[in-house]
């Protein structure tokens, strides 16, 4: 009979000990629901938070215009895999421009700017990098037309 009482005694504290668990902790998880998820390091971190569709068309080309050779390469990448160029006939550009280059070396160390420019970035001069996912689809495509207009010139 002892062993008995023992065992729900034991069991009474288990389920106590349980439930303050329960209790201590949500709190936290109340407050991990408010905080947002972190980010990546680099560049993206830097991105100025604009609407999306309100960034406007003299802006993206102007820093299409004044983009260096890694991340024009990088957003024609993102242009081709976002379909805003067709990829049979810009894949060869990209290709020629990036053995040209050599911000993609086979070594797999390649250049950052290229990826970032890959995710839709471009940096604008000292400034904060713009994406190109805040623009309206019309200006993106535009943009890629001129990126890839532009690598062909520097072939």
């Amino acid at each position: 009979m002892q062993g008995r009482m023992n065992m729900v005694s034991f069991s009474r504290v288990l389920s106590a000990s349980a439930f303050a668990t329960v209790l201590a902790t949500a709190p936290l998880a109340a407050h991990a629901a408010e905080v947002s998820p972190p980010t990546g390091a680099g560049v993206a971190n830097q991105v100025e938070q604009i609407a999306p569709g309100s960034l406007s068309a003299d802006t993206v080309f102007s820093a299409v215009e004044s983009a260096k050779p890694a991340d024009l390469g990088g957003i024609m990448n993102y242009c081709i895999q976002s379909n805003y160029l067709t990829a049979s006939e810009a894949w060869p550009v990209l290709a020629a421009f990036n053995k040209k280059t050599n911000d993609v070396p086979s070594n797999q160390k390649g250049n950052m700017s290229y990826a970032d420019g890959s995710t839709g970035l471009l940096k604008v001069g000292g400034k904060e990098p713009i994406s190109l996912e805040n623009a309206s689809t019309d200006i993106r495509k535009q943009a890629c037309a001129k990126v890839e207009a532009r690598a062909k010139s520097l072939l």
